[in-house]
């Protein structure tokens, strides 16, 4: 991957975690607690792909992505150690709200999980931007 797709796809990823982190909040102020607890954790998997980019890493399944993130990036204390298992985490509490029948999550919940997605997103975009991979806002 050259430079510019790097970075270009770092921006890309990145587009998508502020969106999906947006939309998550949007969730919770309508009560949409299922929901939110979805977008909540694509805002974190989109920051973690932005973040695996940094280093030309790139993952072919979610699992993949928690993986390199978490021995890359929280186990090297490059990013928060809870990072990983945060992340991990929130992909589980994501697949029980989307595919498990009859979960239905509470506002203490989703709130807790969103908190988690806010946290790995706001270490993320420190890493980002320490790094020089994101453009100057405005």
């Amino acid at each position: 991957m050259s430079p510019e797709n790097r970075r270009a796809n770092i921006a890309e990823e990145w587009r998508k975690s502020v969106e999906a982190r947006r939309a998550a909040e949007a969730l919770l102020t309508l009560g949409l607690w299922n929901d939110a607890l979805n977008r909540g954790y694509y805002a974190a998997y989109h920051a973690a792909c932005a973040v695996l980019l940094t280093d030309g890493l790139e993952a072919r399944s979610h699992e993949g992505v928690i993986s390199l993130f978490g021995q890359h990036f929280a186990l090297t204390g490059k990013l928060p150690r809870n990072a990983g298992r945060d992340l991990h985490d929130l992909k589980e509490v994501r697949e029980h709200a989307d595919y498990r029948r009859g979960f239905e999550a509470t506002e203490v919940e989703a709130r807790r999980e969103i908190a988690r997605a806010g946290g790995i997103c706001e270490a993320a975009a420190a890493y980002l931007a320490a790094g020089g991979w994101l453009a100057p806002a405005g």
